[in-house]
């Protein structure tokens, strides 16, 4: 069996699985639901291909090969499928020697669909076909010129703001007469657009009964405090953030008459287990009010205690979200000017 027999057979198999799989598919048509780590429903991408097709003996079809593409990208809630449709201009760099023009140049239409692995790997099917301008490599429909092959891609977070897929695809024709034309490509995609991202907060707190309302105490949440950042597994600041803290309670300190007392609360990120984060987040509180409290402020007027990962900012498994989520929150209860206390605050320079 040539290597050609053995793509499509590939192919069949693959889209047979298909098949059976989307019995359980059903088609949900929002915009990017869910979030980078975890996306759903239809999701835009734009991509860029690169790569090289073959000689041919017969039709002028080697040299450099790109895609330029905008494509909508479903994932199925499910199903750990992904469907991808899409429209993109086909240029190819002829470096075949032969008359006629070097280059070649099409709209193409895009349709493929990958099983995603829990590694985030996706492998599936494609297909391509070129929509504008007849014998296109001497199509034998006039009009239209085809490719299917198979396509792996890696789909990754970048900056905790883009969903980015890498990876590459390899293509034989469809519909030419009596050629083979393969074509090898590298590829990535990356997202656009707004992107959903899942926070978690503390439900506010609620008043001991309704009469009492109009007395709940004022409270200012100072909910990430500049770059206060904890090194990992540890309740020991970095330098930087030890430096800032020190001169955010001085400033706290002196201006003691804004607020009757001062909530510390502890995080760490989503590593290692729920009773020991729970235990190092405490601990990391009580770093923060030792600091507090060594500028003057009475301990009569602090608390600390810790959330553990109960409250992350990001779910994302990145060094920097994960960052993000070792930090202290700081809530001033019993404000009497809230628009001063921030101002006091964001004087403090990190």
């Amino acid at each position: 069996m040539n290597p050609r027999s053995c793509l499509v057979l590939a192919i069949i198999i693959l889209l047979s699985g298909w098949t059976a799989e989307s019995q359980v598919i059903s088609f949900k048509p929002e915009i990017q639901r869910g979030d980078l780590s975890k996306p759903q429903g239809l999701w835009p991408l734009l991509g860029l291909s690169l790569g090289a097709m073959d000689h041919n003996d017969r039709v002028r079809t080697g040299g450099v090969t790109s895609h330029v593409k905008v494509i909508g990208s479903y994932n199925f809630d499910e199903a750990p499928w992904v469907a991808d449709a899409g429209i993109g201009l086909h240029n190819h760099v002829l470096t075949q020697r032969g008359k006629d023009s070097d280059s070649i140049q099409s709209l193409y239409t895009e349709v493929a669909a990958r099983y995603k692995f829990a590694n985030r790997w996706q492998f599936g099917a494609i297909w391509n076909t070129l929509v504008d301008n007849p014998d296109r490599y001497r199509s034998n429909t006039n009009n239209l010129a085809s490719f299917i092959g198979l396509q792996a891609l890696k789909e990754f977070i970048v900056s905790d703001n883009y969903l980015v897929r890498a990876g590459g695809r390899v293509m034989t024709d469809v519909g030419i007469s009596g050629e083979t034309l393969d074509t090898f490509m590298a590829e990535i995609q990356v997202s656009f657009g707004n992107h959903s991202r899942p926070i978690a907060k503390a439900p506010a707190p609620k008043p001991v009964a309704p009469h009492l309302a109009k007395r709940a105490i004022q409270t200012f949440e100072f909910t990430d405090p500049g770059p206060v950042h904890f090194e990992t597994d540890s309740t020991r600041l970095i330098p930087s953030s030890e430096r800032y803290l020190r001169r955010l309670a001085r400033v706290i300190a002196e201006n003691r008459h804004l607020f009757d007392r001062i909530a510390i609360i502890g995080h760490t990120d989503q590593r290692g287990t729920d009773e020991y984060n729970l235990r190092l987040s405490h601990r990391r509180a009580y770093a923060v009010l030792n600091i507090l409290a060594s500028a003057g402020l009475s301990a009569k007027r602090l608390e600390a205690y810790g959330r553990g990962k109960m409250d992350l900012l990001s779910q994302f498994d990145t060094p920097v979200a994960m960052q993000k989520n070792r930090r202290v929150q700081i809530e001033f209860h019993g404000v009497k000017n809230k628009q001063a206390l921030k101002n006091i605050i964001d004087s403090v320079s990190p």
